[in-house]
């Protein structure tokens, strides 16, 4: 009915408002990521390491706008499309367009969300969720991390899903709740590169907490179960030094 089309197309018409200001938005983030990343680039030789994280991550969020802008821009020119290509079957079409602007706009400022955004993109949602805890963002990293285990459990970043969560709790200070998920990570994955690597984390944690032979067994069972790994040297140093 004509009635339902420009409903339809007062509708488009207001998402396409909000998506012109996000874009709007958008673009002043790039603009201003571009000045730090200029300031940044002209003194890189004089930063340590630490500050060439900070760089990459600006970089990241960069690249992160940019993708979220193109998405924006995209839709728009979609639902101009269907707005012009009027006819019967313009309700549906609009329909369409107006869940697809949904879940783009669903998007905070700059981040990619770790939600139904990410549906049948494993590798999407993993890295969202890394990007979080590499932000500092370790609650919101164990959402999407939760999110993946329980969508991917096979998958084969799921061993490192399952590390990572446990470096959440770590890097909290949840030293108890970080063995725990590093114990998971050797019952689900034992096979898995991630393995050595927990039992080394757990090694340090232990030690953390004054629990010296519990340290010690950890650190062996990296010797002994994972010869090749590269925590071998590790575990080995630190045998060395509580023989001292």
């Amino acid at each position: 009915m004509k009635s339902d089309v420009a409903d339809l197309e007062s509708t488009l018409q207001a998402q396409m408002q909000a998506e012109r200001a996000q874009r709007d938005s958008l673009m002043t983030e790039i603009r201003q990521l571009r000045s730090v990343l200029l300031d940044s680039l002209s003194v890189q030789q004089r930063r340590d390491i630490s500050g060439r994280v900070d760089l990459g991550r600006q970089i990241e969020d960069l690249s992160i706008a940019v993708t979220q802008l193109t998405a924006l821009t995209g839709e728009t020119q979609r639902q101009l499309a269907v707005l012009q290509d009027s006819g019967d079957g313009l309700g549906g079409a609009a329909m369409a367009g107006a869940a697809g602007a949904a879940l783009v706009v669903g998007a905070d400022d700059g981040e990619t969300p770790v939600t139904a955004a990410n549906d049948g993109q494993p590798e999407a949602l993993y890295e969202a969720a890394l990007r979080q805890f590499r932000r500092g963002s370790y609650e919101t990293a164990r959402a999407g991390l939760d999110q993946f285990l329980e969508q991917y459990p096979s998958h084969e970043l799921a061993p490192d899903a399952q590390y990572f969560r446990a470096e959440t709790f770590a890097e909290a200070g949840g030293l108890d709740e970080a063995l725990e998920e590093y114990a998971r990570v050797l019952e689900l994955y034992p096979n898995s590169r991630r393995a050595p690597t927990a039992l080394y984390k757990s090694g340090l944690i232990e030690l953390q907490m004054g629990n010296v032979d519990d340290a010690r067994t950890y650190f062996q069972r990296v010797v002994q179960g994972y010869p090749d790994s590269d925590e071998i040297d590790l575990a080995e140093r630190e045998l060395t030094r509580l023989q001292n």
